[in-house]
């Protein structure tokens, strides 16, 4: 079983599929994957997390050195391709749940993958930053949308699919409403309900 969150910035998604790879007894892969890629390819730890679910654009260059814009495109490729690459084999590898970076999307072809989104209203999440961050809510609101930006635009140019989009997920859940035991009750009912099927 393979279980992807994506996830609205805030929303606690992270908190979600690290409690449902407790339920399940399984790895949970975020951070882990620019780790892994980092030291399986021949990209150095930094350059992999300042393309880590950026914005694709060639106006947003991480770090100070500068980059022709196809010079660019083609390192933030490689990049993308080795982090994909990483996810197949971590998921070759058994059971797990993978935060963002597109693998539902990459593994997209694997009958056993349950591929989830989590949400939140924007008051819940302006609160979790608030409190994760240290930040005022004005600050929080901006973070917020920023992430979300980056998220979108990197899942629209390796998908050509749309971040959040329902069509594109098992199953959506709110967290606001439920907390994030509830959501993992609702993922768990949810796989319960398919294995029953």
């Amino acid at each position: 079983m393979i279980i992807t969150i994506g996830r609205q910035h805030g929303s606690n998604g992270h908190a979600v599929a690290e409690a449902l790879a407790a339920h399940y007894a399984i790895p949970c892969y975020s951070k882990e994957i620019v780790d892994r890629t980092a030291r399986d390819s021949n990209f150095s730890h930094d350059v992999v997390r300042s393309y880590d679910e950026k914005r694709v654009s060639p106006l947003i260059v991480p770090g100070s050195q500068f980059f022709g814009m196809d010079e660019w495109f083609r390192l933030n490729m490689q990049v993308a391709s080795a982090q994909f690459d990483t996810i197949r084999s971590l998921a070759a590898e058994g059971d797990a749940v993978f935060v963002g970076r597109c693998a539902d999307y990459v593994l997209r072809n694997r009958d056993d993958l349950v591929r989830v989104f989590v949400m939140a209203d924007m008051p819940y999440r302006i609160r979790t930053i608030m409190a994760r961050k240290s930040v005022p809510e004005d600050q929080a609101r901006k973070l917020i949308k920023e992430v979300d930006k980056d998220r979108a635009s990197y899942y629209r140019y390796y998908t050509d699919q749309i971040w959040g989009d329902t069509e594109f997920y098992d199953l959506c859940v709110n967290v606001a409403p439920v907390g994030v035991e509830g959501a993992v009750q609702a993922v768990a009912a949810y796989i319960a309900a398919r294995k029953l099927s």
